[in-house]
């Protein structure tokens, strides 16, 4: 019969929750942080932050947490909007707003009175989208018409945070602004975010306004390709793989915390399974916690259960759906680049690995793949996938 503490698994798998220890993360996280504290304390902007890195690292977790955070301290109109290619930034913006400026308006009498011209001017913002008024206050709202109703996106947007902006001063807090996945946004509406915040940055006092983006390693240079200054424009921050002492501390510390502590062979064999992966150091984490068989203690059989488990989890809901959705033509493709081991793959050996005679016999392939989001360029020339794992799947479930 097995024994065990009568304790809740800490461990929380899942794309972007926010795991019980955020471990290796305190640099961007403390930046973010201290960014967000000065924008408050000295009501005055800063540079937009943009945080990328590959899939299931952890920068929507990030962005979860700070969001959190702004909203918890409740000096900030705050929202959390997920790009798309077939969606524009106006309408997404526009619904999130809105939710945020209801909430805050039950803050009182004085918010609603200063922040009155900012809710005309969102307000002509929206109509641009909603002309009919579907989302509403709960009272009326008139546009201020001439501004933020002109249809282009970089002015409307402009003037629309910088009334907020504003209004936001005058009530001692801030606008945050948090994207996810900044890189399937359309390229027009990414040239006008660029051009919007870099306006808003060359005021003599910028209004408290910080935008903090993330999206594939790629990103920097779809800024930069959507504006040639993005690059002097942004605080680019990278989250890369865990290193050893990271992985154990986001293994143990949550289970000592509970009362458990882990063997040190059923460590070693889980820091070796996880190779530094977030998404998969909490899978693992979860179900090893469930296959214990001791209280208070995480044994080696235990953790070969709960490894085992966790990598079938994870085959099946990450690296088996997008091997599946993909195309005869484009697993030819990966299959190719998974003889790179995770590393970025040559288009040029690609060819020769496929049995072509160009790279532009690969092209639609490549497209479609970066298209879907299974692969990314990294370089000019090079191609790699955007989950860490994916070619020691191919290797262990298509090669075999």
């Amino acid at each position: 019969m097995r024994e065990l503490a009568d304790t809740t698994n800490p461990f929380k798998p899942g794309a972007g929750r926010v795991p019980p220890e955020l471990a290796g993360r305190d640099v961007v996280l403390d930046g973010v942080r201290s960014v967000m504290a000065a924008v408050i304390a000295n009501a005055e902007g800063d540079r937009p932050v943009i945080i990328s890195g590959l899939r299931g690292v952890g920068k929507t977790v990030l962005l979860n947490e700070f969001i959190r955070e702004a909203d918890r301290s409740r000096k900030w109109i705050a929202v959390k909007v997920e790009a798309s290619p077939g969606r524009s930034l106006r309408e997404v913006l526009t619904r999130e707003l809105h939710a945020s400026l209801r909430r805050t308006m039950s803050l009182g009498d004085q918010v609603r009175q200063k922040l009155g011209r900012a809710l005309r001017v969102f307000r002509s913002f929206q109509m641009t989208v909603d002309p009919a008024g579907t989302y509403s206050f709960g009272f009326d709202v008139s546009a201020e018409v001439g501004f933020a109703d002109s249809g282009d996106l970089e002015r409307d947007l402009r003037e629309l945070l910088d009334e907020l902006g504003q209004g936001a001063r005058e009530l001692g807090m801030g606008v945050f602004i948090a994207i996810d996945e900044l890189q399937d946004a359309p390229k027009s509406d990414l040239n006008a975010l660029n051009l919007a915040l870099h306006a808003l940055g060359q005021s003599a006092w910028p209004v408290p306004v910080l935008m903090v983006g993330t999206g594939l390693p790629s990103l920097p240079a779809v800024l930069a390709d959507a504006t040639s200054y993005a690059e002097r424009l942004y605080d680019f921050r990278s989250l890369g793989l865990l290193n050893d002492d990271e992985t154990r501390a986001a293994l143990t510390r949550p289970a000592e915390k509970a009362g458990v502590v882990w063997d040190d062979a059923a460590l070693a064999l889980a820091l070796d399974s996880i190779g530094g992966y977030p998404y998969f150091a909490q899978s693992c984490g979860k179900h090893v916690w469930d296959a214990r068989s001791t209280r208070g203690r995480i044994t080696l059989d235990d953790a070969t259960v709960g490894v085992a488990r966790a990598r079938e989890e994870v085959d099946q809901g990450l690296y088996q759906s997008r091997w599946e959705r993909a195309t005869p033509k484009q697993r030819e493709l990966m299959r190719a680049m998974a003889a790179d081991n995770g590393k970025p793959s040559a288009v040029q050996d690609l060819v020769a690995r496929t049995g072509k005679s160009r790279a532009s016999d690969l092209s639609v392939s490549r497209n479609e793949l970066i298209k879907n989001g299974h692969i990314f360029a990294p370089d000019r020339g090079f191609v790699a996938f955007t989950v860490p794992g994916m070619a020691d799947y191919i290797h262990r479930k298509v090669n075999d």
